[in-house]
């Protein structure tokens, strides 16, 4: 699945990146009143968060918000999660994986800690698509969905639809007969309707289309919008094969996108894994927050 190799959809990954990535250095006053720069708020297995680097994290103005504390928390919390569990599934940070970071991250203001863990949670991202690229190489392509090309005709009662159909069985155009008698908004095109990834039309449109081959005109069918005639001009998987009129960049990007949806269930898992099987290993002040019982979610308070 060499295509695969490309993606990098870094779901919680780069939830943390975004945090970090916007983080300006905080301001005098400290998240716990009273707690030194040391006091550590949050850990993770044998990882600790202090007071001082999350003061450092935080966006300017928002140590006194609670929700951002805890979002930033969680972040964090998630990040190390997944570098832990995918060091134990094979796959540690690596220095290419840092030096990429490093280019990645380049010169911006900040202080040491939010660059150092700014380019900690960007190595991650590159271990996660090493990840997947060596996950995705033992899996099957996924199948392409069902694509419907159609043009419709559409009126308001079954005899009206059934007389349409007799004149079209009697050699009659069904552009013209769409243009002349369709009530719906693709009518002066001819009922042209493109074509669509299934699940776009309503279940008794697509169920009576999915049921004809390319070429039959099928109906009446009955919707909440009326009767339908339906002209398929091509049914199936979005394949070239089956819809040699489509777009072929289209199919590719469906195809594209079918394969990034993939990825993206496989990293979701991952993130998954990882907050479950470090949750026990996490700990958060509870001035910041609760953790989730389930999760690494971190519920600020009140």
């Amino acid at each position: 699945m060499n295509s695969l190799l490309r993606f990098r959809p870094l779901a919680a990954v780069l939830v943390a990146l975004t945090v970090f990535a916007t983080a300006c250095g905080g301001d005098d006053d400290a998240v716990i009143a009273g707690a030194d720069a040391d006091t550590v708020i949050a850990s993770l297995a044998d990882r600790e968060l202090t007071a001082g680097m999350l003061d450092d994290l935080l966006p300017d103005g928002s140590n006194t918000v609670p929700s951002r504390i805890a979002t930033v928390v969680e972040s964090w919390l998630v990040a190390n999660a997944l570098e832990l569990e995918l060091a134990e599934r094979g796959f540690p940070i690596t220095d290419e994986d840092r030096e990429l970071a490093v280019a990645a991250v380049g010169e911006r203001d900040g202080n040491d800690t939010e660059i150092q863990i700014l380019i900690d949670t960007v190595a991650i991202s590159y271990t996660v698509g090493r990840w997947t690229d060596a996950e995705a190489a033992n899996l099957d392509e996924p199948d392409p969905p069902n694509y419907l090309c159609s043009n419709h005709l559409l009126v308001v009662t079954e005899e009206e639809a059934q007389a349409a159909l007799e004149r079209f069985e009697a050699g009659e155009a069904f552009a013209d007969l769409a243009i002349e008698l369709s009530t719906g908004p693709s009518g002066p095109s001819g009922g042209d309707l493109g074509c669509a990834v299934e699940g776009q039309f309503v279940p008794e449109f697509e169920e009576a289309a999915y049921a004809g081959a390319a070429g039959d005109v099928v109906g009446p069918v009955e919707t909440t919008f009326g009767w339908h005639l339906i002209e398929i001009e091509s049914v199936g998987p979005a394949t070239v094969d089956n819809h040699p009129d489509a777009d072929p960049a289209v199919l590719a990007q469906i195809a594209l996108d079918m394969q990034r949806g993939m990825v993206n269930l496989m990293i979701l898992d991952l993130e998954g894994t990882a907050a479950a099987n470090f949750r026990d290993q996490a700990t958060v002040d509870p001035v910041i927050g609760t953790l989730a019982d389930d999760s690494l979610e971190v519920i600020p308070p009140g």
